[in-house]
């Protein structure tokens, strides 16, 4: 990604313009092209692959029990094919990220006993914008939730975020002092511990959105993920 610098304005003083887009390594000549207009190289934006998403169990769009030649029996309208489908072509369930990859053992104790009382839904794009802002501000974290091939940005434009918004499918995270949920006192969680809320602790949020160009897996839901720390990060992950 690259962003423009700014320009001087007219009382030779810096006005820092924040525009930013993208590109992919390889296209040199767009980059080139971008630089000569005054953007330079901020940061890079890790895609996925698709093919192997499509390789986990139950994640492809078409994934099913089903053999070819069921399937061509199904389209010649026999009943033999008929009998097959009731009894072959269950699809396959989809598992979570972290069980289809065997990554559920990585997960530190801490993340998987974090009280789920630390998480707050977040109920409007000017309180997101808020959370954002002071998370660049205090952490350093990029200021925007990380996409699909972009950054979300709340806005007009973004009817999808206004949607999980609307529905508390996105959410905030505040560990400043998290505690075990095997040595926590009875009774308590983090609103009613001071110690979250010290503002040195760390800090998430988690946001699930539909990306409508998703064609090739079962689910078109994206999980998005901004944490100031490994550990806020592992709990996101988990709790989600």
């Amino acid at each position: 990604s690259l962003s423009s610098p700014g320009n001087i304005n007219d009382n030779g003083v810096f006005a820092p313009t924040n525009i930013l887009t993208c590109t992919i390594q390889s296209n040199k000549g767009m980059q080139r092209a971008l630089q000569k207009v005054g953007f330079v190289p901020c940061n890079i934006i890790p895609t996925l692959s698709f093919a192997k998403l499509k390789e986990l169990p139950g994640w492809a769009a078409d994934d099913s029990n089903a053999t070819d030649n069921d399937k061509r029996n199904d389209v010649n309208g026999t009943d033999e094919a008929s009998e097959k489908r009731t009894t072959t072509m269950t699809a396959t369930d989809a598992q979570p990220l972290l069980t289809a990859l065997d990554l559920n053992h990585k997960v530190s104790q801490r993340a998987k006993s974090t009280p789920t009382s630390c998480w707050r839904v977040v109920s409007s794009e000017p309180e997101l914008l808020s959370l954002l802002s002071d998370l660049k501000a205090n952490f350093g974290t990029c200021g925007y939730l990380p996409g699909l091939y972009e950054y979300i940005v709340p806005g007009t434009n973004r009817l999808d975020l206004k949607k999980s918004i609307e529905h508390g499918l996105v959410l905030a995270f505040d560990g400043s002092s998290v505690v075990s949920a095997s040595t926590k006192q009875e009774g308590s969680d983090c609103g009613n511990d001071e110690s979250y809320n010290d503002g040195n602790g760390e800090r998430a949020i988690l946001a699930f959105t539909i990306d409508k160009r998703i064609s090739s897996l079962k689910s078109r839901w994206v999980c998005s993920i901004v944490a100031t720390s490994h550990s806020a990060f592992e709990t996101a992950l988990w709790y989600a």
